[in-house]
């Protein structure tokens, strides 16, 4: 894991930093966190299809899947993803020449690796890595809320079996050099400190210069 060989990326595609880890690990907690700061536009996917139109052909057919804790095709994800993007540089809420997109959910298959080529640009790739699941488990029956998908055991225990079987190969599609391991375990600020050793110099690298009051935000 050579954090120079992260900062050394060049390309006219978004530049993304992935943000990677079993469901309920923390992603979302700490993607609004970084999302926060200048340079960095976290990008939740889930939020993404949570937002579609359930009457409409892409929500039905989003939430036919996610509701039973099933992936969304790979085709259909990228293409609303990619959509959303547009529409938020259209709307002037995402400036790729000055921001870094901070993906939380994606990509969650090897053909999904491969169909975001032409899109992004992986700087890094954030894994926060845990071995328990039970904790995992507790904390989105939790959060439930009336999602659908985090309100029934069966469902969130198939979505473990998906992420073992379909997802955590991806980290394997990436060089070994640009895959950080942080350790989930511990408060939310102890977590964002380590994800900010890693980011910090990517943003630094890039001319987006951080200063100690954002990373302590």
């Amino acid at each position: 894991m050579k954090l120079q060989d992260a900062l050394t990326h060049s390309s006219t595609k978004f530049p993304a930093i992935l943000l990677f880890g079993m469901p309920g690990v923390g992603k979302g907690t700490q993607g609004t966190l970084l999302g926060t700061m200048r340079g960095v536009r976290h990008v939740s996917t889930g939020a993404i299809f949570r937002a579609l139109d359930r009457n409409s052909d892409e929500g039905r057919e989003v939430f036919s899947r996610i509701d039973h804790g099933k992936l969304v095709p790979d085709e259909s994800a990228i293409r609303i993803w990619r959509h959303w993007v547009d529409d938020q540089v259209a709307l002037s809420q995402y400036d790729p020449s000055r921001e870094v997109l901070l993906l939380d959910g994606l990509p969650r298959s090897r053909r999904q690796c491969e169909l975001l080529e032409e899109h992004i640009d992986v700087l890094c790739v954030i894994h926060l890595e845990c071995e328990q699941i039970d904790p995992l488990i507790a904390r989105l029956m939790q959060r439930g809320q009336g999602r659908a998908d985090d309100s029934d055991e069966g469902v969130i225990r198939r979505r473990f079996d998906i992420y073992r079987q379909t997802t955590h190969p991806v980290l394997a599609y990436y060089p070994t050099s640009v895959v950080f391991s942080i350790d989930p375990i511990g408060s939310v600020m102890q977590i964002k400190k380590r994800i900010m050793e890693v980011v910090i110099p990517i943003l630094n690298a890039r001319g987006v210069l951080i200063s100690e009051d954002e990373t302590a935000a």
